[in-house]
């Protein structure tokens, strides 16, 4: 059988394993600037600086305007009985005076909700000193930090996954070379069997056999195709683009090498890459900040000064002066009392910020035995490829003697058929052992934030 040229290709050549596919990388690049995910990680980034500009924005004064009109009718009433003390009085100096300068009048119903009534007013107000304002700054800033490098973090794992779904699509693109390849076998075979029924060297039934097998090749390529274009629409999906686009295939990928790591110093590398300890870090530094806004709220108080000036009366009477009025206030809160509440909280903080330190050592933990699991993890399909290539070597190196024993009638087509699945099975052993080298390489990085 004819030595796979593509397979050679793929396990002969050694390139440096920091050797980048200069397509994978347009790819990432591009992952990066349109995958949906990431870009609700951005709509999250924006909305944290929308809340920082707020936190600025408390420390400014503040005006409003504010109009009312009421109209009343019924309601509570108040009645004041001014005819029944009056009336008298008046009745008896009209008797003295001899007049009637002083007319009866009658008693007044005055109903609480006013009718006719308007205010019109602009109040402001400006917070002379208030401790939450500035503490809530930082900490606003603090927590867009954290956003920031929880997107870093995704950032990192979305060049992983697209290298993987990548790889995932080449593999499935190769195994189709060797199924094609297996294919073209067994039509020489079913030609070297029909040369023989034709010389009445061996009966038909050999071409029927070859057919048989011939169709069990073209289900497997069928199923390949399925599988490649699953792969494609996966891959596409990260990059956001149409799920059946074109993907383009950059055969560089096949001749790359895993390379020799060192776990310790792959370990402290993480500690510097790795964005989760930059969100974690930025989040104690934000729990600290709310230790020290409460203990801020147990010993001081928070001032204020503020006004307001407009018009308010029945009716609108802008001009005449007697609607217009001032407000000047200056206040001073101060919590006394309250159960116990403010001390709790700062307790509840502090446990917060406790909290986060013991995730943060946690994290260390984890990410050193992630990369200690993904190091044996890599070694481990090294020599699940050598082996892989050792059997690739012995299975093609028996078929040769099994294809020339049968075209010299010496071995059954039985032996034949067997060697030549042999074949097959070990080239997509090694296929499937090598891409996941690559892919164990891959996520050794992720997991070092290279």
């Amino acid at each position: 059988m004819k030595k796979i040229s593509f397979l050679l290709v793929f396990i002969g050549f050694v390139a440096k394993s920091n050797g980048q596919s200069p397509i994978l990388a347009s790819y990432i690049q591009e992952g990066l600037q349109s995958n949906l995910s990431l870009q609700q990680q951005n709509l999250d980034i924006r909305k944290s600086m929308e809340a920082v500009r707020q936190a600025k924005s408390l420390f400014y004064p503040s005006v409003s305007f504010a109009a009312s009109y009421s109209l009343a009718s019924g309601g509570r009433k108040i009645d004041l009985p001014i005819g029944d003390l009056l009336n008298p009085v008046y009745g008896t100096l009209n008797q003295i005076t001899q007049t009637n300068a002083f007319p009866e009048i009658q008693n007044q119903s005055i109903q609480f909700l006013p009718n006719n009534f308007q205010e019109t007013k602009l109040k402001f107000g400006v917070p002379v000193y208030n401790s939450d304002l500035r503490y809530n700054q930082q900490i606003q800033e603090l927590m867009l930090q954290s956003k920031e490098a929880q997107k870093h973090a995704f950032e990192q794992e979305l060049r992983y996954q697209i290298t993987e779904a990548y790889l995932q699509y080449l593999q499935t693109l190769e195994a189709e070379k060797i199924w094609t390849n297996t294919q073209q076998v067994l039509r020489e075979l079913k030609r070297l069997n029909e040369s023989l029924v034709r010389n009445q060297v061996a009966t038909s039934d050999i071409i029927a056999t070859a057919d048989y097998e011939i169709s069990k090749v073209e289900n497997e390529i069928g199923q390949l195709k399925s599988a490649q274009n699953t792969a494609r629409a996966y891959f596409n999906f990260l990059l956001n683009k149409d799920l059946q686009a074109d993907v383009t295939i950059d055969s560089s990928l096949l001749k790359q090498t895993a390379g020799v790591y060192n776990g310790p110093e792959l370990i402290a590398l993480s500690l510097k890459n790795r964005q989760e300890f930059g969100a974690l870090q930025a989040g104690i530094k934000a729990a600290n900040t709310a230790v020290k806004l409460q203990e801020a709220n147990l010993h001081l108080p928070d001032a204020y000064f503020g006004g307001e000036t407009g018009f308010q009366g029945f009716g609108y009477h802008f001009f005449d002066g007697k609607q217009a009025f001032v407000i000047a206030q200056l206040g001073l809160t101060y919590d006394i009392y309250k159960g116990g509440q403010n001390k709790s909280k700062v307790q509840e903080a502090k446990i917060t910020s406790e909290k986060l330190q013991v995730e943060y050592r946690e994290t260390e933990q984890k990410i050193a035995l992630q990369i200690t699991q993904q190091l044996n993890a890599l070694e481990a399909a090294r020599n699940s490829w050598r082996t892989a290539q050792s059997g690739q070597n012995a299975a093609e190196s028996a078929f040769k003697i099994i294809a020339n024993k049968y075209k010299n009638q010496q071995a059954l087509l039985l032996e034949y058929l067997n060697a030549q699945n042999r074949v097959t099975t070990s080239q997509l052993q090694v296929l499937l052992a090598w891409n996941d080298v690559l892919i164990k390489e891959a996520a050794l990085k992720k997991a070092a934030g290279l």
